[in-house]
């Protein structure tokens, strides 16, 4: 603790980096994205990570967001300033309300959780990992989680990139405060300070922290209002303070997107939410949901929450139809559609019937092959409402993977099978927001013994493209054709004998159908010296669109082979402007494209021809 004219300041410590190397952001373009806002990935860290410490199986886990706002007290001043004045050293930006006296602050609880555990001399443990090791996780991988990154939301929640956290341990009992402000490295003399500042007393050990000890916490609590850990049935779990959060950050928000992304989790009463003291449980959650429905970003949720509650619900409490396992090499359900079953589940999707499936796979680990399974609900779209589409993972929406054309069946995934939602969860992005391949990802499983056949994610694949595969599946084959369709374009000759009945005089044939309007090009592509840039076409009207570029070294054929030993796009210069990136192998995938779109990617050898398709295509349904 520092002091000055009787006013209190807790430590923040802006460490030096010696020779070790830096590397600054935030990763704000995984999450906080165009269709997926921060608000919903802020929601979804705080809802997994919660979730994944949940202590009693038998109770829910209680995730509480409140927010408060009030005439600066010393207590809240002494656990911010020293941050603040590392903030202004390092010429961040400056928070207005601070100068102005104001406190506000969002503080995240959860209860019947574990804690952060970890041995707090413990550079690798769970407490220190948390706090200091970016990219790194403890988590085996049967948990939500695993990546190590996504603790980063709590920091672009913050308008002062600063979070501070307590914990109160179920393991051992034990409290702890740690605090962590997003700063910049800079030159200290001859010292380079580090990225980030940490709320403690001193460094232990060149290694991690000597924190505070629990009479500050005492005060910690009463400064940003912990109530919730005031009730001792409540003796364990994390409470994280948001000084300054966004304002678009709400209590109407969190619960739509908790709504919108965790429904199975609170439905099946495993999840509770608080939310400014609204209570969304399996209980309330129809009538929250019609309170926030406008908060909802899913348009198809959005536009009909009650049925989206209702499809989650026939998935957790019905008897599903079982179909046959899928097989093959590259795992297929063409086994089930010559079943006499299916077809009475046809009649019924025709009918506008919901069914409910379980749909059986294999899965190899170790060499040893077993059977996991999933269930799924589809149900014909209303009338004049976009299609339902999503696939949870043990009660959290992976939204991103769905249907391409949804057409109009609604269909929800849920994955309830321990071991296949461990696999699955190998398979997520970064956002944990999709199912990818990748060489990152086949290494994770390739070294906890996924393999199968050609691939350690044929698996993986197969859930990925269910949303498209059941509903082709789930759509009756037409046997025969409609003669008539072609009418007004051939001249269909009688079957009958003998000569027409007529005037005796020819008619002209009529006038041939006007040709096509030519196609407008979606993008312009321009030649730099070392790359290109591909631009919107201004004659182009109907946005947003999506656009895959495959960039390869020309070799003389018409589909030119890539070697990442030719270059690696993550490590090319590149620059995009209205729209969204992703980057896998030697192709680059646009979504939300915009009239203002614009991709420029330099740095490729100048000796070399350089190879590009552009394949346009409309964006997905949003679900």
């Amino acid at each position: 603790m520092t002091g000055e004219a009787g006013k209190q300041k807790w430590n923040w410590i802006w460490p030096s980096v010696g020779a070790t190397p830096v590397n600054h952001g935030l990763d704000p373009e995984i999450f906080d994205r165009t269709d997926c806002p921060y608000t919903e990935t802020f929601v979804r860290e705080a809802i997994q990570n919660s979730l994944d410490a949940r202590r009693d199986e038998n109770s829910p886990v209680v995730v509480r967001f409140s927010f408060h706002e009030e005439n600066m007290s010393a207590r809240q001043e002494a656990f911010l300033a020293e941050a603040m004045e590392h903030r202004a050293r390092a010429e961040r930006p400056v928070i207005e309300e601070w100068g102005q006296g104001v406190a506000r602050w969002l503080v995240v609880e959860d209860f019947n959780a574990k804690g952060l555990a970890g041995a707090l001399d413990d550079r690798m443990g769970d407490f220190w990992n948390y706090w200091l090791n970016f990219g790194i996780s403890n988590k085996d991988g049967t948990q939500r989680g695993g990546r190590g990154i996504g603790r980063v939301t709590f920091l672009i929640a913050s308008q002062m990139q600063t979070v501070i956290g307590y914990t109160r341990r179920q393991v051992d009992g034990l409290t702890a405060a740690c605090g962590m402000c997003v700063l910049k490295p800079m030159m200290d003399g001859q010292r380079l300070l580090s990225t980030h500042a940490y709320m403690a007393k001193e460094i232990l050990n060149d290694c991690v922290y000597d924190l505070h000890q629990p009479p500050v916490h005492e005060q910690l609590v009463s400064a940003f209002k912990l109530e919730g850990y005031q009730n001792p049935e409540r003796d364990s779990g994390l409470a994280l303070i948001i000084p300054y959060p966004h304002t678009e950050l709400t209590a109407e928000g969190i619960l739509a997107s908790s709504i919108d992304h965790f429904a199975p989790a609170i439905m099946s009463g495993s999840l509770v939410i608080e939310a400014d003291g609204e209570r969304l449980d399996a209980d309330t959650i129809s009538a929250v949901a019609a309170k926030v429905t406008k908060n909802i970003r899913s348009e198809a949720v959005r536009s009909d929450v009650a049925r989206y509650l209702s499809l989650i619900q026939l998935g957790l409490n019905s008897t599903p139809v079982r179909l046959p396992a899928a097989e093959g090499a590259d795992l297929t359900l063409e086994g089930a559609r010559s079943t006499e079953i299916l077809q009475k589940i046809q009649t019924r999707v025709l009918n506008e019937d919901p069914v409910v499936l379980e749909i059986p796979m294999p899965l190899v680990q170790h060499d040893k092959a077993q059977e996991v399974t999933l269930t799924a609900v589809a149900q014909r779209t209303p009338a004049n409402k976009p299609p339902i589409d999503r696939l949870f993972r043990e009660g959290m929406a992976l939204p991103d993977t769905r249907a391409k054309s949804p057409g109009d069946l609604d269909m929800i995934l849920l994955v309830h099978d321990g071991d296949l939602a461990t696999y699955l969860n190998l398979c997520e992005g970064k956002a944990h927001l999709d199912l990818q391949d990748n060489k990152e990802i086949r290494a994770k499983l390739v070294e906890r013994g996924y393999l199968s056949g050609r691939t350690p994610y044929r698996t993986m694949r197969f859930v990925r493209s269910l949303p498209t595969t059941l509903r082709q599946l789930l759509t009756p084959e037409t046997d025969e054709p409609d003669a008539s369709v072609f009418d007004s374009f051939f001249s269909i000759p009688s079957d009958k004998p003998g000569k027409s009945t007529g005037d005796g005089k020819d008619k002209p044939p009529p006038p041939p159908p006007p040709p096509p309007e030519p196609r407008i090009r979606v993008f312009n592509v321009t030649q730099l010296k070392d790359g290109l840039a591909v631009t919107a076409n201004p004659e182009f009207k109907d946005w947003p669109v999506s656009v895959t570029i495959g960039l390869a070294y020309a070799d003389g054929s018409r589909k030119p082979s890539w070697s990442e030993y030719d270059f690696r796009l993550e490590d090319m210069p590149m620059e995009h402007a209205n729209c969204d990136i992703m980057i896998a192998a030697n192709k680059i995938k646009a979504t939300d494209c915009g009239p203002e779109t614009e991709i420029r990617i330099t740095g490729f050898d100048t000796k070399r021809e350089l190879d590009a398709t552009i394949r346009p295509t409309k964006n997905a349904q949003k679900n």
